[in-house]
């Protein structure tokens, strides 16, 4: 019986000390991630001469706005939220449209070459993007297309397009065929049934599909690099790098400028999680 006992507390020690070690592993992650974005926002609020103080303090000694200002107080600043926010919702949008179509063929039909497709799909996000960026250059250089924010869209389509394609056909193939099935009975056509019973069963892959989307196109810099040269179609992360020159590094206005960049995202996924965690697990185990 002592056996047993001391058997037992040495048992729930060992989970006790998983756990502790669970949580402290979590502690330190949750550290790591946290600090570059404390230390961004608290760069935000010094001037540019307390930034390179040593030793560095967490809190500015000196409380300043003028970061801030410089963003709101520039025109071209403002154009820039509006190009990033008008590209990235117009790929969310066509993305999601097309993926659903692309999704629910591949999901509910056979036809020849429909492994093919769905390996070309796959192959598609193995590819480096670096890879693209001369040919795409070249590409839109002879269409005329060079320096247009329709670049940046068809471009970002490339990459998001598959990526929506895969995830809403995994969610698509877990709803029962019977349920559309029976809507056709009741008389509604395949749209009908598709937009009555499908979408609305869907609606954690889309949110998902849509917000990983939206992330992908607001924070890409490569292609805009290379595709964009004027300012009235820069996106932000062209603007946020114009702040870093040669010789001086604006830190305030560049760290005021990456708070506002990321404050959409940070708004979108704290009330949209749920929804992304499931939409982007729900079908991971099927093939």
């Amino acid at each position: 019986m002592p056996m047993v006992i001391s058997g037992r507390l040495g048992q729930r020690g060992r989970e006790r000390l998983l756990n502790a070690s669970a949580y402290l592993l979590l502690i330190l992650a949750i550290v790591i991630i946290f600090f570059p974005l404390a230390w961004m926002l608290s760069v935000s609020f010094r001037p540019n001469l307390e930034v390179m103080q040593m030793p560095p303090r967490w809190l500015p000694e000196v409380f300043t706005l003028e970061g801030y200002r410089k963003i709101f107080s520039s025109s071209r600043y403002l154009v820039v939220f509006l190009n990033t926010t008008i590209i990235s919702l117009v790929v969310t949008v066509l993305s999601l449209l097309l993926g659903a179509m692309a999704a629910y063929a591949l999901a509910r039909f056979n036809f020849v070459g429909q492994r093919m497709v769905l390996m070309f799909l796959i192959t598609t996000q193995m590819f480096p993007l670096v890879l693209l960026c001369i040919p795409y250059f070249r590409i839109f250089i002879t269409l005329g297309l060079y320096d247009t924010r329709t670049s940046l869209v068809i471009v970002y389509l490339t990459f998001t397009l598959p990526f929506c394609i895969l995830m809403l056909r995994s969610y698509f193939i877990n709803i029962p065929r019977d349920i559309e099935e029976a809507a056709m009975v009741d008389g509604c056509s395949r749209l009908g049934a598709i937009f009555r019973t499908l979408v609305p069963m869907s609606y954690p892959a889309f949110v998902g599909a849509g917000l990983y989307t939206f992330l992908l196109a607001w924070n890409e810099f490569l292609f805009a690099v290379v595709l964009i040269e004027s300012w009235e179609n820069r996106v932000l992360t062209m603007a946020i790098y114009s702040l870093m020159a040669e010789f001086v590094t604006d830190w305030n206005a560049m760290m005021a400028f990456s708070v506002l960049a990321s404050l959409p995202l940070v708004v979108a996924f704290i009330f949209l999680q749920r929804y992304m965690v499931q939409g982007m697990t729900a079908g991971a185990l099927t093939s």
